[in-house]
């Protein structure tokens, strides 16, 4: 079987167009993988960075480590260290006119860094007096920590403020 010109020209015109087409479905999949694989190359180089900047910071985090090992309590009495981050939570509040109020000493919980003894309580004062014990109770070396903290104001006195608040020391593990 023979075919005409017209057929020829017909045949090659699909077959031409079939394989453009091929080639832009081929084209597009390579242009996806690129995107795809220069955003994996940029992540790679990101994280690649991130590391290289940990390394070199590797003394520091070290020194700051060996203080915190340094300074950190250690938990001697479990039963104790409850009662004792009551004691210094009530004389703080004392000074600053705090109103403390169903004060609760938590269970000891541990984790891979520390020991947490939580001490729960409600407060009632005006704002500075608040933020004046906040500021007092978590000094850096003390390693008392707000856990968990809601602060309202009080609808019956709007110049007071009610807290409710989750106070921890964390001691080493």
């Amino acid at each position: 079987m023979t075919l005409s010109s017209r057929e020829k020209v017909l045949a090659l015109s699909v077959g031409g167009i079939v394989i453009v087409l091929l080639n832009l479905v081929l084209l597009s999949a390579f242009a996806r993988q690129n995107i795809a694989l220069r955003a994996d190359l940029d992540e790679r180089k990101t994280e690649w960075s991130e590391i290289q900047e940990t390394l070199a910071e590797k003394d520091q985090w070290a020194a700051r480590d060996a203080a915190l090992t340094a300074k950190q309590p250690k938990l001697a009495n479990e039963n104790a260290a409850g009662v004792e981050l009551l004691d210094l939570i009530r004389v703080l509040a004392k000074k600053h006119g705090l109103t403390p109020e169903n004060e609760v000493v938590g269970v000891v919980s541990k984790s891979q860094w520390y020991r947490s003894v939580p001490v729960t309580l409600d407060t009632h004062s005006s704002w500075p007096d608040l933020i004046g014990f906040l500021y007092e109770l978590q000094k850096p070396d003390q390693f008392i920590v707000c856990e968990d903290a809601n602060i309202q104001v009080d609808p019956s006195d709007q110049t007071k403020m009610l807290g409710h608040f989750k106070i921890a020391r964390w001691y080493s593990p």
